[in-house]
């Protein structure tokens, strides 16, 4: 499949909503969403923290209980951690995040939502809290 052309070139005459909605397929055409660019390192080697992407999720790393230089972390299993997740809606105000989902993980552990999120926070647990993730929170 060949590029698509940037709307910016030929949507002089479209209105400025039309024109939005053509540069966001351009952009989505050309594969230039992403859920995050990675900032640092933790001593394992992992992505330990990310920048705000430009799709409606956020990633966040939380280190096993115990474990040095994570903005969270575990305290034990079945525990609840509470997160600034920091999402926001398309004008820009705080939202409530839909779900969670465990994007990296150094051992077998799943992570659930143990209270409704709401448009700032969300509490989450793991089934081991000896294992470091990166969660997608959207």
């Amino acid at each position: 499949m060949t590029a698509s052309k940037n709307p910016n070139d030929w949507a002089l005459g479209m209105p400025r909503q039309q024109q939005e909605w053509a540069q966001s397929v351009h952009k989505t055409l050309n594969g230039l969403v992403d859920q995050g660019t990675p900032v640092s390192k933790d001593a394992t080697g992992n992505f330990a923290e990310f920048t705000t992407g430009n799709t409606s999720g956020v990633l966040i790393r939380v280190g096993a209980s115990g474990a040095p230089n994570y903005k969270y972390n575990w305290t034990t299993s079945h525990t609840p951690i509470t997160i600034n997740h920091g999402l926001l809606d398309s004008n820009g105000q705080p939202r409530q995040p839909i779900g969670v989902h465990i994007v990296n993980k150094d051992k077998a552990v799943d992570v659930y939502m143990a209270t409704a999120p709401d448009d700032k926070t969300a509490q989450v647990s793991p089934t081991d809290a000896t294992a470091t993730v990166t969660l997608y929170f959207f």
